[in-house]
């Protein structure tokens, strides 16, 4: 996290000879996954357990270029961490009376890197108090970080090579780029900023096929997030020279 913020700090200060306006932050995201996919391979059903939440920060720096006194183009960097949450429930003719199914599960651990391109609205500004309305297209570059569950097989009645199998094969999952757009708002007193907004794929679904033993099964899957941080804003306008 501290490499993170050194260099969005390099980065914005190299910035500067260009007369625009910076924002460095951190914030937090509280991500919501959807799925309706079901596969059914023999009598396993594979799905994803639904999830909610972000365990990092999300540092973030901002570029905006105002064009008039009222609107600014901007564009920007975003940073955090999410997961894929696949489950599998299966039955056996080995498994006692009590016990009529099992399930099992592993995450897999995603990196994305969002770079949103958009326009902000000054909607308000009286003295050093600033609110403004953003909208923003998204494009992702997800980025995994996945590590297979490792097990001796088989182990007991209900670990065995397949079911190690279907859930590792999470890592097929998850498409490494997709579009998003976002809109919120943000407000400024003096050189701190506070940002809140929403975030949504413009995609049907943010996933690839799973696959499985080189047969491949359609797996849609979609997220959204509401998000806030805190950031720091420096003003980076040219000076005028006489």
């Amino acid at each position: 996290m501290k490499i993170n913020f050194l260099i969005f700090i390099f980065l914005g200060l190299s910035f500067e000879s260009f007369g625009q306006n910076l924002r460095i932050g951190f914030g937090l995201v509280d991500e919501t996954s959807f799925s309706n996919s079901v596969v059914q391979i023999d009598s396993v059903t594979v799905f994803e357990d639904p999830r909610q939440g972000s365990s990092d920060l999300m540092p973030f720096i901002k570029i905006e270029l105002p064009f008039s006194k009222r609107f600014y183009s901007s564009i920007g960097v975003q940073f955090y961490q999410s997961w894929v949450d696949l489950r599998a429930k299966y039955t056996s003719k080995s498994f006692p009376e009590h016990i009529p199914y099992s399930s099992k599960g592993w995450l897999g651990p995603v990196n994305n890197f969002e770079f949103p391109v958009g326009i902000s609205y000054l909607l308000v500004q009286k003295n050093q108090f600033k609110l403004f309305l953003e909208l923003s297209a998204v494009p992702v570059w997800s980025i995994q970080d996945f590590e297979p569950f490792d097990l001796e097989v088989p182990q007991g009645i209900d670990w065995t090579q397949e079911i190690l199998d279907v859930i590792n094969a999470v890592e097929t999952i998850p498409d490494p780029f997709y579009m998003n757009y976002q809109y919120g708002i943000s407000v400024e007193y003096k050189r701190f900023g506070l940002t809140l907004f929403r975030t949504a794929n413009m995609s049907r679904s943010i996933s690839t096929d799973y696959e499985l033993y080189g047969q491949s099964y359609n797996f849609q899957r979609r997220i959204r997030s509401t998000r806030i941080g805190l950031y720091y804003f420096f003003g980076m306008q040219k000076k005028e020279k006489n």
